[in-house]
């Protein structure tokens, strides 16, 4: 890489440039990820180097809040990251009630934090669900979007949107909470165990997972042949999403 700029150059190693091509990826925009340009050094079909060139897509948040007063920068948290709006909206309203001094309700407290993890649920659930289409395991995406659907309409109960809720304030909450609403809650996580496990049969019963992620970069090809490793990796997502619902929300 021969130097950081707006307009990033990477040389061929040294001795490799007969055998490694530069081509250029992007600026597109992946998914739901954001506009990425990618510079990429490749042998054959195997990535070398890689330079991520993120400054194509930027909103100016932080300038927009210069000329706005507390309560109106809520809006534009929801936007940092919308597939986790919420926990956005509690790091903001948390910063500025420790600026001013305020003690948050106990009820409002414990309702942020079931909705921040609500909030991370429903963007692991898309993650999960778009690395598998990704791989050709489709069934997976419409099942995780399944599960979102119930997470959305949560969301729409407490706040009247789906995603930009903007429903974590300064000092509070926007709304007092439906009353069915703790009910609705833990209807929906004493079913979302099961649908982890089907998330697991789908990917690593019939080996979408391990295959074509197996070898697949040049650190993994260097520890391990097996597909143990992988379903060891799986085995720690199901993990990763049975820890808030069955540990956490349930307490409630």
């Amino acid at each position: 890489m021969s130097h950081l700029s707006t307009m990033p150059v990477l040389e061929p190693a040294e001795g490799a440039k007969d055998q490694h091509m530069v081509i250029n990826m992007g600026p597109q925009h992946p998914a739901t990820h954001g506009v990425l340009r990618l510079v990429l050094e490749i042998d054959g079909e195997i990535i070398v180097r890689i330079y991520p060139e993120i400054g194509y897509l930027h909103t100016g948040i932080e300038k927009t809040c210069e000329a706005k007063f507390y309560h109106q920068v809520v809006p534009l948290t929801d936007r940092i990251n919308y597939l986790d709006p919420l926990a956005n909206n509690l790091c903001y309203a948390l910063a500025v009630e420790k600026l001013l001094g305020l003690e948050i309700p106990e009820k409002a407290q414990w309702m942020r934090v079931l909705l921040a993890e609500l909030s991370r649920l429903n963007s692991h659930l898309i993650w999960l669900g778009t690395h598998a289409m990704d791989i050709g395991a489709l069934t997976v995406f419409l099942y995780t979007f399944r599960e979102r659907e119930d997470i959305l309409r949560l969301f729409e109960a407490v706040s009247g949107q789906r995603m930009m809720t903007s429903y974590i304030r300064i000092g509070g909450l926007a709304l007092e909470p439906p009353l069915d609403f703790l009910d609705r809650v833990q209807a929906f996580i004493r079913i979302f165990p099961e649908k982890i496990d089907e998330y697991s049969n789908l990917l690593t019963g019939k080996s979408h997972l391990p295959e074509p992620a197996q070898g697949s970069g040049p650190s993994l090809r260097r520890r391990c042949h097996c597909t143990r490793c992988y379903r060891t990796s799986a085995a720690r997502v199901r993990s990763r999403f049975r820890s808030a619902p069955r540990h956490a929300l349930l307490q409630l």
